[in-house]
């Protein structure tokens, strides 16, 4: 049922955490696995920079059984790679190259004009650009996504209207998406509400594979993943590791062991990434240690801080999937612990869909990841019920 390959320098009660909660937090993922919400769980816990407690437990692929999901399992992080990308924009601005309050409009020209000229950088970092939110993120039945106008944008090839110039027809090519994405009207004004989109985090993959001249998911690669020696962290899995993935179903097993043609596809920024628990740990470790690790500096101290400081103004309201919050709180491309939550305020982090979580917590220098892959819409037990248990844990 569980491989624990806990790698403990200290031991829970050395930590000021209850040994207890450690034992509650196992018997509620194995609960969950047995209820079948979810398929396999992990999670690893530390504080002042040391592992405490590391365990997996239950099935690594969806369509065998007896397979074992470890604790070093590589698995998609889904939105948690918002948090990369929310870094490689903070880089940019300390080398000049970029500033927060930037218009978007003056790297993307499809931006220029009259409906979307007043976004800003830092609109797309806090979720309040008025671009397309997620599908289903106001409960419609039926949610569509940008992605389905694709096909009315793509650029004529035969025809009177058709494209003859090479050079034009790549240039179209490579903008579909962006003016997609920007079909239509916005769902506010800058600035006004909080809607949660992922594709205005790939539009900030575009503007950093722009401004750094290399495609966005090798600068990633190389000023982020690779500095920090998370030397399981991917957004192409290699073929060769395929048999240490988890999946939850075929569409999943498809993304990573087809080849896709992506010439023409939107930056992977709000999504895509793949890493395991000790990669993410030492990526939390960083930014707990605002911004450098094994003397190695990704970020510098500011940032950090303004990546994990409420910046928005009171009175702007989250829906949230049905849930309409009022004064909601967000950082700069980080998302922040509420009064409502078991964790200290000023904790931040990321929720991953599929599903993980990675949190850092500045009051008791912890870094806390775990996943919980389900084949389920939604548990919230999995997410919500596992941090609570963790945080009611410090003692």
């Amino acid at each position: 049922m569980s491989t624990s390959g806990v790698n403990t320098a200290i031991q829970p009660q050395e930590t000021g955490f209850d040994p207890d909660a450690r034992l509650r937090l196992e018997e509620h993922f194995k609960s969950l696995i047995e209820r079948k919400q979810i398929q396999s769980a992990s999670y690893l816990l530390s504080a002042n920079g040391k592992v405490f407690a590391k365990a997996a437990f239950g099935q690594l692929k969806y369509t065998d059984p007896d397979s074992v999901y470890k604790d070093d399992t590589i698995r998609k992080i889904a939105s948690v790679t918002k948090l990369f990308t929310a870094t490689a924009i903070f880089q940019l601005v300390e080398q000049g190259k970029l500033f927060l309050r930037q218009s978007v409009s003056e790297w993307i020209g499809e931006f220029k004009n009259a409906t979307y000229e007043k976004i800003q950088i830092w609109h797309l970092l806090t979720h309040t650009s008025g671009l397309q939110a997620d599908p289903g993120y106001f409960q419609e039945p039926y949610p569509r996504g940008w992605w389905d106008m694709l096909f009315a944008f793509e650029p004529e090839t035969e025809g009177p209207d058709a494209v003859t110039d090479p050079e034009e027809l790549e240039k179209q090519r490579r903008s579909t998406w962006i003016r997609s994405l920007l079909s239509g009207q916005p769902l506010s004004a800058p600035g006004v509400e909080w809607s949660y989109s992922s594709a205005g985090f790939n539009v900030l993959g575009e503007i950093v594979s722009r401004v750094s001249g290399i495609p966005f998911e090798q600068y990633v690669m190389e000023k982020i993943v690779k500095p920090l020696g998370m030397n399981r962290t991917f957004f192409d899995i290699p073929e060769e590791l395929h048999d240490e993935v988890c999946w939850i179903n075929e569409h999943e097993k498809n993304r990573d062991t087809k080849k896709h043609d992506r010439r023409y596809s939107p930056q992977r920024a709000g999504g895509g990434m793949n890493s395991t628990l000790d990669d993410l740990y030492r990526f939390g470790q960083m930014l707990l240690n605002n911004g450098t690790l094994d003397g190695v500096k990704i970020l510098s101290r500011k940032s950090v801080e303004k990546m994990t400081t409420n910046v928005l103004n009171s009175g702007i309201e989250g829906f949230c999937w049905g849930g309409r919050i009022k004064n909601f709180t967000y950082g700069l491309g980080a998302s922040l612990t509420g009064h409502d939550d078991w964790l200290p305020v000023g904790s931040f982090g990321h929720e991953g869909a599929g599903r993980c979580k990675l949190l850092v917590d500045p009051q008791h220098q912890s870094v806390v990841v775990f996943f919980v892959p389900s084949n389920l819409d939604w548990c919230p037990e999995s997410i919500n019920g596992t941090q609570n248990i963790i945080g009611s844990g410090w003692l």
